[in-house]
């Protein structure tokens, strides 16, 4: 299985190793509803952990087990399609930390892009959106899917310095996939149909809805490491929030 922006023809390249953050305290509370454009100073925690894997990575530290490749083929996967012996497997290769958090955890969903894997945990993470995906070098010739792209982002593009178009672009595609995904549409809905939204690092994406009108979901995009543009998108009727965690090992 490839990544999302894979099927578009997005290229991964390596990741830089250096992910370092503190640990959360994950939450169990369900999600309250809210009230549109309030936004809630108490939202449910959902623990997402995140697991660079290459070379450089420790013998016994994070991906023990796991290469860069793999990350790119658990991409989209979750229990219900690596339940059992597969479960157990992939846990097993996997730091302690997360493969615990996993264990314990009704539901999980995996994210990947080579070197680097995203684990979402908690019944909560499927009422999310969650996109990563690997970054060109800047001397890497262009290797682009502009079709994602509305016309007025692909003018931004276009005003864009050369060197950081490839970036900008994969930032436009991984809020829209989380987007999509945070409301149960995937790649069904063609993504140079919705604006990426991208007001800094956050804003509200528009998806159509199934059955008419719009679905207003709050995306934003954080900085794993410069190899990467990652995206968490939640509809804003929501009060989830990610509780990253940074496996050390």
């Amino acid at each position: 299985m490839e990544t999302n922006a894979a099927l578009l023809e997005l290229c991964p390249q390596s990741p830089d190793q250096d992910v370092v953050a503190p640990r959360p305290r994950p939450g169990r509370a369900r999600p309250a509803l809210l009230a549109p454009g309030h936004p809630d100073p108490v939202a449910t925690p959902v623990p997402v952990f995140v697991v660079p894997v290459g070379p450089a990575a420790a013998p016994h530290g994070p991906g023990t087990g796991l290469s860069p490749d793999d990350c790119a083929g658990l991409n989209g996967h979750s229990r219900a399609t690596l339940g059992g012996a597969a479960g157990r497997r992939l846990r097993d290769r996997l730091p302690e930390q997360v493969s615990a958090a996993m264990a314990a955890a009704g539901h999980w969903e995996l994210y990947g892009t080579r070197g680097l894997l995203v684990v979402a945990c908690g019944d909560d993470a499927r009422r999310m959106g969650f996109s990563v995906e690997s970054v060109r070098p800047e001397t890497s010739p262009p290797y682009t899917p502009y079709e994602v792209l509305t016309a007025h982002e692909a003018g931004l593009v276009a005003g864009c310095p050369a060197a950081g178009r490839d970036r900008l672009v994969t930032r436009y595609w991984v809020r829209k996939d989380a987007a999509l995904q945070a409301v149960g549409r995937g790649l069904s809905l063609a993504p140079e149909r919705i604006e990426a939204g991208f007001p800094g690092d956050h804003g509200t994406v528009r998806v159509p809805g199934f059955h008419g009108g719009e679905v207003l979901v709050a995306v934003r995009n954080f900085a794993f490491s410069p190899a990467y543009e990652c995206a968490v998108a939640v509809p804003e009727s929501l009060a989830l929030a990610p509780a990253f965690c940074y496996s050390a090992g």
